[in-house]
């Protein structure tokens, strides 16, 4: 393993999270709501349409955070046949890593049903896994289990 790999792994990995997540929090909590207070009604809605047009980062995004992701799980001695076996899933810190993977997967589970979708209650409860991801992310790394 080199460190510069290592080091760029991680770095690539919060820059992806920060991508995901900010977008999310940014649209939903600012640039949405703003969006309803521009008159006339069609004009917001070309505004929309036209920020939606560029496409997003979020799948992108989620593409870099799961490659680097799988470097950095090997890195701490957990490959691919330990996730799929379950062996490591195992234990504390096992069991923080799957409450990570699950809400991972209900925030992408989101993304695909939802999308841009007006879902106002559904939005928050995606703000609030997000936050879970953090806070096992940040336990996990900090190794306080």
């Amino acid at each position: 393993m080199s460190l510069y790999a290592y080091w760029t792994a991680i770095a690539l990995h919060l820059l992806a999270m920060s991508l995901w997540l900010g977008h999310m929090f940014v649209w939903s909590l600012i640039v949405g709501p703003a969006m309803k207070r521009i008159e006339p009604a069609p004009t917001a809605e070309l505004l929309r349409e036209r920020s939606l047009a560029r496409g997003g980062l979020g799948w992108p995004a989620l593409a870099v955070l799961v490659a680097t992701g799988a470097y950095l799980l090997h890195v701490r001695g957990i490959d691919m046949s330990a996730l799929v076996a379950g062996t490591a899933f195992q234990g504390t810190a096992g069991r923080v890593l799957a409450t990570k993977f699950v809400m991972v997967l209900v925030m992408v589970g989101y993304q695909a049903v939802f999308a841009h979708r007006n879902a106002p209650i559904a939005v928050y409860f995606n703000m609030l896994v997000a936050l879970v991801v953090l806070a096992a992310s940040t336990i996990i790394v900090r190794g306080w289990v």
